[in-house]
């Protein structure tokens, strides 16, 4: 389908995880009917994200953690736990009704994302099968979801939605290289050792800048409309300097559950 949205891609410069969720959930907040905004960006140290409802509080040993230089966040959309580190993350921020609705805007984005990852080779595919789980289930890796991307019977990009007002917030992590068993370390639980698919794994030598023009062509050519490289308005950085600090910084946030 196409959305006949004006889209501005934007390619963010590693920052932490605090900043990357506010400026996701800024650019929800100041979403403006017509346009849509591709964010790619990373991480300036490893971090591992929780779903907004997941239980964290006492479960991750945090100490280690801050000795191997790994950070804490919580993300505003749902899901389970994610460790960040050599992935391309990205996020989809449209009108809610633009791409039909959440569950229709979930296929569709995905789409654009399968599109782009076959196109340099990576033999992707959405699975029709799989198990809706709660938020207490382990880690956004270990079990796929029905409409996720996989490689084989393997999770490839793990994704959560938002919706705020009138916008829908989509994003979601694709793993270049490593697995998530830091998570297992961190949190003691080493019998469900989560080994996600990797494009470095079905690739070979795959650099960020090849995965991110792939996503942006993949998208644009599933999702339509009109298409150009940009930046941030000032609004959007001043509601992420807001929602940074009165939230995404916060330790209460962070480990609320």
């Amino acid at each position: 389908m196409g959305s006949g949205l004006k889209w501005r891609v934007i390619r963010d410069s590693p920052c932490t995880g605090s900043h990357n969720m506010a400026l996701d959930h800024a650019l929800a907040v100041c979403s403006q009917e017509g346009e849509g905004v591709l964010r790619l960006y990373s991480w300036t140290a490893a971090t591992v994200s929780f779903g907004r409802n997941e239980r964290a509080k006492g479960l991750y040993d945090q100490a280690n953690a801050a000795e191997q230089g790994i950070e804490f966040v919580r993300r505003p959309t749902g899901g389970r736990a994610v460790l960040h580190s050599a992935e391309v993350t990205y996020a989809v921020v449209a009108p809610v009704r633009a791409l039909g609705g959440p569950r229709a805007s979930y296929v569709e984005i995905n789409r654009g994302l399968v599109k782009g990852l076959s196109s340099i080779g990576a033999a992707v595919a959405v699975t029709d099968h799989g198990e809706t789980l709660s938020p207490d289930a382990g880690a956004c890796f270990g079990v796929p979801a029905p409409g996720e991307i996989m490689v084989g019977e393997k999770k490839l990009v793990g994704s959560a939605q938002l919706r705020v007002g009138d916008a829908l917030l989509q994003h979601g992590s694709i793993i270049i290289d490593g697995d998530q068993s830091l998570l297992n370390d961190l949190t003691g639980e080493l019998r469900y050792v989560v080994h996600p698919a990797t494009l470095r794994s079905v690739l070979g030598v795959v650099h960020q800048d090849q995965v991110v023009t792939a996503v942006i062509d993949g998208l644009k050519h599933v999702l339509g409309g009109l298409w150009d490289e940009g930046g941030y308005r000032s609004e959007e950085r001043k509601e992420a300097d807001r929602l940074e600090r009165h939230r995404y910084r916060e330790y209460a946030w962070t480990w609320r559950r």
